[in-house]
């Protein structure tokens, strides 16, 4: 994603990709952190954005839970699956600095497991179009497979697309650099996936954000 107009991998391996993962969420911890994030948007005005969406899944869910929510995705064929099984709601083929820019009033941001495809350098500018776009408390859910090392993001064969993981100090003082302040954290461990996943929920502080990349 990043400054990213297609997701070549993900475009190949879309249909296999929605076969093998038919539901929103592998662990029910996922669930609960969308949920606990769903509470906090409540009644915001506008639109909560699912920054890399995929196929759609979370998309629905959080339309579900009662929010107004749009998913954005550089991944074409990633898209047509999700427009094929969720009609009635809204996808654009975007990456996740310029999915903002179109929309009117945006009342939160999902990102799950989608910036670590991003050069770590790329995220930071990220993080800091999307400082500039929000408003004050406007809360901002960010997912990641993580590491325990703190430092430099670790490069990772991810499956589809080259990927970073986290320590979650690391993301979170990235996110404090850019404008964020961090509301809470959850680092989830299970034994049938290799590396730690991370959720943290942050929204945007009073002030001017410091943009860096």
């Amino acid at each position: 994603m990043g400054r990213v107009t297609g997701q070549q991998g993900y475009d190949a391996i879309a249909d296999i990709y929605a076969s093998t993962f038919p539901t929103a969420y592998q662990f029910p911890i996922e669930r609960h952190a969308v949920a606990a994030f769903a509470e906090v948007v409540g009644d915001r005005e506008g639109v909560v954005v699912d920054v890399g969406c995929g196929v759609g899944h979370v998309t629905a869910d959080l339309v579900d839970r009662g929010l107004a929510a749009l998913g954005c995705d550089p991944s074409a064929a990633m898209l047509d699956h999700a427009r094929r099984q969720y009609p009635e709601l809204t996808f654009i083929e975007s990456d996740a600095g310029a999915a903002l820019s179109a929309l009117g009033p945006i009342a939160a941001i999902i990102a799950r497991f989608s910036l670590v495809h991003l050069e770590p350098a790329s995220v930071a500018h990220v993080l800091g179009l999307w400082s500039a776009r929000l408003t004050a408390g406007t809360p901002v859910l960010i997912a990641f497979q993580a590491s325990d090392e703190r430092g430099a993001p670790i490069l990772f064969d991810h499956a589809v697309a080259p990927a970073w993981r986290w320590h979650p100090d690391e993301f979170a003082a990235l996110l404090g650099l850019n404008g964020f302040h961090e509301d809470w954290r959850i680092v989830h461990r299970d034994n049938s996936y290799r590396f730690p996943m991370a959720h943290l929920l942050v929204h945007r502080a009073l002030g001017t954000a410091l943009v860096t990349g």
